[in-house]
């Protein structure tokens, strides 16, 4: 008799280890009910958001239905340590285990969405392309490098392509495109190889990283290009976009970095410089005189 009860407690301690399975639509009606238990959603991935091979995190929506809508967003789902074949793709029907929560934004629509994701599973895979083991790691290049991929891309007039795999490209900051935006914590700027530039080959556009012209950086994204034309004639635009950037090694250049409360700001000619200690500086804080 004995045995018997430590069994049935043994087997009871066990089931309440394992979240209960829910569906998309029972997730969001707990949500409204204020429920903060843990669950396992069960769905089909209908979309996939923010896939960043960088900080090995995805985000995605579910539905009840494949081919459903945008119903329930799984947040920052990781795939660390795990085969590029097995990690989550459109029409995948997938199994999460979390704590729930709801996000509101005024004048937006409410986003039901995981708030702590325990794990995860594919219960079913789909008919979708699988991703590769590299589509999921960062492959290292230089700006040279990183021009000769994005070049071979299909030339497409006032559409943009785009590479699958991403890419960690090191180079120096050639020129300012955009200032650091305090708001945003990014910035837009060319790089190039040379140290010494004042062109660069490759945009990183909105990276997320405080840097001046002449500091060594690293970026981290997909490649793009973008075909054009406008009054100067056609034109090629390379750039990496979507993912983190770091410094690696500060310029050596000195007073590059131009605290503006110690600044004087002139303009000349229509062009804007910054006079501080003696010293003229560009925009961009090249030193002009």
């Amino acid at each position: 008799m004995k045995k018997f009860f430590l069994f049935a407690a043994t087997a009871l301690l066990s089931m309440s280890m394992f979240a209960e399975d829910i569906t998309v639509a029972e997730a969001k009606a707990k949500i409204d009910a204020s429920d903060k238990g843990e669950y396992t959603v069960v769905g089909f991935v209908t979309q996939i958001d923010d896939f960043s091979p960088a900080y090995k995190n995805m985000s995605l929506w579910l539905a009840d239905e494949a081919g459903g809508g945008q119903d329930f967003e799984v947040y920052r789902l990781s795939f660390k340590d795990v085969a590029g074949a097995d990690v989550p793709v459109v029409g995948d029907k997938i199994a999460v285990t979390a704590t729930l929560k709801k996000y509101t934004k005024s004048g937006k629509p409410d986003i039901y969405e995981t708030d702590k994701i325990k794990s995860w599973e594919i219960r079913e895979k789909g008919a979708g392309e699988r991703y590769t083991d590299d589509e999921i790691t960062l492959l290292p290049v230089t700006v040279a490098q990183a021009l000769e991929v994005a070049m071979a891309l299909p030339k497409s007039e006032g559409i943009e392509t785009a590479t699958k795999q991403w890419y960690l490209v090191t180079g120096y900051v050639a020129s300012i495109k955009t200032a650091y935006d305090e708001s945003y914590g990014n910035m837009t700027f060319f790089m190039s190889d040379d140290p010494n530039a004042d062109d660069g080959d490759v945009q990183a556009f909105r990276a997320k990283v405080n840097a001046v012209k002449g500091d060594k950086v690293e970026v981290s994204g997909y490649l793009t290009r973008y075909d054009g034309s406008n009054s100067n004639g056609d034109f090629t635009s390379i750039s990496i976009k979507g993912g983190f950037a770091n410094i690696v090694e500060e310029t050596a250049i000195e007073n590059t970095k131009v605290e503006s409360v110690k600044a004087q700001k002139v303009m000349e000619n229509g062009q804007l410089f910054i006079i501080r200690n003696g010293v003229k500086y560009n925009a961009a804080g090249a030193v002009v005189e």
